[in-house]
């Protein structure tokens, strides 16, 4: 939650007001992927911060653009055959070729991070200043079992290695997907960002005890908006930032259908289909309505993993759940509070193919400051 914080007042405010005052237009999908990348860069690490989101907008780093690589050759295995990928692997060209210089970017990159915090709890327990809160997921692996992840024996970086990515991977690529399409949706619905308003006014000021708006609100004020959060998971089931999933079984098994699936065949789970099909969600699966999210008593309505599967389900659930929705819940309040933002007239909206549901184009904005963060309430 502070490394979000911070990240908000030291790299979206600033690049938000400069533009609101330039006039300027950005793309918001760029946006988001830096400051989800700086972000979720800081929380894994605890200090490595590229600085992506600044008002310069520098061009991605070598790690951001072995990530991007990395995506486009999982894509790839995805779509084209197995002998093929696996030739262009043998020979060494193509997008296997693209793919392994990923990855040896990447292992170079993790391991440099990795010997890093190595050293660094090795000195912090040298002189006695360990400190038993571990403020980053890179130092709580790290002493997670000591006897298993000796901190001096460098071949335990495989491990760590592959951990840093998947919450880097998912903390950057997904939550700034379900950002952008949140907010183009936000722009074809209007009065859904007036409901908002008012329910950020409502809940986050007067039952938290602010009389006027602060930059900085608690997880515990941050739940009581049920509608925001009702928003966010419409947005995510009409477009979900992965869009499909594939399994495969260890075992021949039978499926809840009744089909026979034999080991290591290919499981398809169209998540994107599944979240517009009107057997599952009613003859207005197709509309963006948040209040189907909110009961009759003004709480959350909550629905089965299976029917939503944003944050997948069962043993295999996102563990980043809770903090992905409290970033993204506090971006939107910052946002919507302090600024307006409109769509440039004539862009095309689509998704782009690959494994995270991105627009193909962008998504390009022109932001005006708002007079008032206090500008709409109750009598709205």
């Amino acid at each position: 939650m502070s490394t979000t914080r911070r990240k908000i007042n030291d790299g979206l405010i600033p690049l938000f007001n400069h533009l609101a005052e330039e006039g300027a237009v950005v793309d918001l999908q760029d946006v988001f992927v830096r400051f989800t990348f700086d972000t979720t860069l800081v929380m894994v690490t605890g200090s490595a911060d590229p600085r992506s989101l600044c008002v310069e907008m520098p061009e991605a780093d070598e790690f951001a653009k072995a990530l991007n690589d990395v995506g486009e050759g999982v894509m790839y295995r995805h779509v084209k055959p197995r002998f093929l990928w696996k030739l262009q692997r043998w020979v060494g060209f193509g997008q296997e070729k693209k793919l392994s210089k990923a990855d040896a970017i990447l292992t170079r990159m993790c391991a440099r991070l990795i010997y890093s915090k190595r050293e660094e709890i090795i000195s912090r327990e040298h002189a006695h200043t360990a400190n038993d809160e571990a403020a980053d997921l890179l130092t709580s692996h790290m002493k997670l079992d000591a006897t298993k992840y000796d901190l001096l024996n460098p071949s335990d970086g495989k491990f760590l290695r592959d951990t840093m990515l998947s919450f880097i991977l998912a903390g950057r690529d997904a939550t700034a997907s379900a950002l952008t399409w949140f907010f183009w949706l936000l722009s074809e619905n209007p009065e859904v960002v007036t409901k908002i308003r008012q329910e950020v006014n409502i809940n986050l000021l007067k039952i938290c005890g602010q009389e006027r708006p602060s930059n900085d609100y608690s997880i515990e004020c941050l739940n009581k908006l049920v509608y925001l959060r009702g928003a966010l998971y419409e947005s995510m089931r009409l477009y979900p930032p992965v869009p499909f999933e594939r399994m495969t079984p260890v075992r021949p098994d039978v499926l809840p259908s009744g089909h026979k699936v034999d080991a290591s065949m290919k499981i398809l789970i169209f998540i994107y289909a599944l979240g517009r099909m009107e057997a599952v969600w009613g003859e207005d699966a197709l509309e963006f309505k948040p209040g189907r999210w909110v009961s009759e008593t003004g709480g959350f309505r909550e629905e089965p993993s299976y029917k939503f599967f944003a944050f997948f389900g069962g043993p295999r659930s996102c563990l980043g759940k809770l903090l992905a929705m409290t970033l993204m819940k506090t971006v939107v309040v910052e946002i919507l509070q302090n600024y307006d933002f409109q769509l440039v007239k004539g862009q095309t909206i689509e998704p782009a193919t690959g494994p995270i549901l991105r627009m193909k184009h962008g998504l390009r904005v022109k932001l005006t400051k708002r007079c008032s963060s206090y500008e709409t309430n109750e009598n709205t």
